[in-house]
C-alpha cells in the first residue's frame, strides 16, 4: 500500500484545490510556485519550496519561505517514539503588524480550539507524556521576522537569522550554534550577535544545563556605540526544584558613550541559587572608565556570599578606585565585613575602613592620605 501511494500519488496535482480553499476559507492568497515533495516510508516527511500566504484581504506578503523539509521516522511511532529525522528551513520570513485598533494580521489564523473534556485532557496529557522526543537535528537559515506597532510606531526586526543544531534528545548533549542580526528603532537597537554552547534537558525532569557557552555581540544600542559583550561559563537550572548555579560565569561590557570609554568585565567562579538560599564563593567586578573627569579605574570583590531575602553576609566586601587627571591623582579603598536583610532593608558594615590618598602638584608636601576606621549601621 505504502509502494502504491508512493508511486501513484502527486500532491501537486492539488495545488489548484489548496489555494482555493485557503483563499475560500481564510481570504488569503497561497501561492505554491514550487514542488511539494512527500515520502511515507521509511520516514514521513515533506518537502515545500517558494511559497508565500498574503495579509488577510490583501496581495501583501505576510510570510513567505525559500525552502522547508520535515520528516519523521515511521516505525518508532508504532512504539510511541517521535524520532524526527530533520527540521530544515531556509528563507523564511515573517511580518507581524499590530494594527492602530489593537488586533493583529494573524488574528484571522488562530482559529479557537474547542474545548476537551477533563476527561478528554487528562488522557491526551498522559498520552502526550508518553511520547518519546527525539530530533536528529535543526537547521534554519537565513529566516527574518519583523513585527511593527502601528499606533507606537515601534518596528523590530530579527535578520540573517541562522540556527543549527545536533541531536536533540532527553539527557543527550547537543552543540548549539545560533546568530541574529535585532534592529530596533524604539529603544535604538542594531546589534549583530551569535551563541554557542552545548545544551543538555531532560523534559520530564525539567532540568536544563548549558556549558561552553559562548556568547558575543557588537553594535549600537541606545545612545552607545562600539558597544561589545560577551559572556561564557556554564549554568543548570532545575525548574522542578527551583535550583540554579552558574560556574566559570565571566560577562564583560566595553562601548563609548558620548565621548566616554567604558570597559566592565564580572566574574563569578561559582554561584548557587535556591528557593530559601544563595551562596558565592566570590565575586569580582571591574570598570574602567576614560572620559571628561580622567581616568577612573574600580573594582569590587565580594568574598563568601550566602544568605537569602531574610538575611545575608559577606566576610569582606573590598572597593578600590582610582582616579588619574592631568594634574592630580586619588586612590580610594573601602574594606569590610558586610551583612544585612533585604527584606527589612538594613545594612551593617561591621568593621569598616576607608582610606584616601591623593597625589598632586597643588596639594601640601605634594601628597595627601587619610584613613577613617569604624562601624556603619543602616535601616532603610
Amino acid at each position: 500500500a505504502v509502494a502504491y501511494i508512493t508511486a501513484t500519488f502527486n500532491p501537486n496535482d492539488y495545488k489548484a484545490q489548496v489555494i482555493q480553499l485557503v483563499k475560500d476559507k481564510k481570504q488569503r492568497t497561497l501561492k505554491l510556485d514550487g514542488d511539494i515533495k512527500l515520502t511515507l516510508f521509511p520516514s514521513i516527511g515533506a518537502r515545500l519550496e517558494k511559497i508565500s500566504l498574503s495579509e488577510f484581504n490583501s496581495d501583501k506578503e505576510f510570510a513567505a519561505i525559500d525552502s522547508a523539509n520535515v520528516s519523521v521516522a515511521l516505525l518508532p511511532l508504532l512504539s510511541r517514539q517521535l524520532v524526527v529525522d530533520e527540521v530544515a528551513a531556509r528563507g523564511v520570513k515573517v511580518q507581524v503588524i499590530k494594527l492602530k485598533d489593537g488586533s493583529n494580521n494573524y488574528d484571522d489564523l488562530m482559529g479557537k480550539a474547542e474545548q476537551a473534556a477533563p476527561a478528554e485532557s487528562q488522557q491526551a496529557a498522559q498520552a502526550g507524556a508518553a511520547v518519546a522526543f527525539d530530533i536528529a537535528a535543526i537547521k534554519i537559515e537565513n529566516a527574518e521576522l519583523s513585527y511593527r506597532d502601528e499606533a507606537k510606531g515601534a518596528q523590530y526586526q530579527l535578520k540573517d537569522l541562522n540556527l543549527k543544531t545536533g541531536r536533540l534528545a532527553n539527557n543527550l548533549p547537543c552543540k548549539v550554534d545560533f546568530k541574529v542580526v535585532v534592529q530596533a528603532n524604539e529603544p535604538k537597537l542594531d546589534i549583530a550577535a551569535q551563541l554557542q554552547t552545548i545544551l543538555t534537558f531532560d523534559l520530564e525532569a525539567m532540568r536544563f544545563k548549558v556549558e561552553a557557552l559562548d556568547f558575543q555581540a557588537r553594535g549600537n544600542a541606545l545612545d552607545i556605540g562600539n558597544m561589545e559583550l560577551q559572556a561564557s561559563g556554564d549554568a543548570s537550572a532545575n525548574l522542578t526544584t527551583q535550583e540554579y548555579t552558574a560556574r566559570k560565569l565571566s560577562v564583560s561590557a566595553s562601548g563609548v558613550k558620548d565621548k566616554d570609554r567604558f570597559d566592565s568585565k564580572l566574574n563569578v567562579p561559582e554561584l548557587s541559587l535556591t528557593r530559601d538560599k544563595f551562596s558565592a564563593d566570590k565575586i569580582t567586578l571591574k570598570a574602567a572608565l576614560d572620559g571628561a573627569v580622567g581616568k577612573v579605574e574600580a573594582g569590587l570583590s565580594l568574598l563568601d556570599l550566602q544568605g537569602n531575602a531574610q538575611s545575608f553576609k559577606s566576610n569582606a566586601l573590598t572597593l578600590d578606585v582610582d582616579l588619574k587627571q592631568p594634574e592630580q591623582a586619588f586612590k580610594l579603598r573601602l574594606a569590610t565585613p558586610l551583612a544585612g536583610s533585604v527584606e527589612a532593608k538594613q545594612i551593617n558594615l561591621s568593621d569598616l575602613v576607608l582610606a584616601l590618598s591623593a597625589t598632586g602638584d597643588k596639594l601640601p608636601n605634594k601628597s595627601l592620605s587619610s584613613e577613617m576606621k569604624g562601624s556603619v549601621q543602616i535601616d532603610a
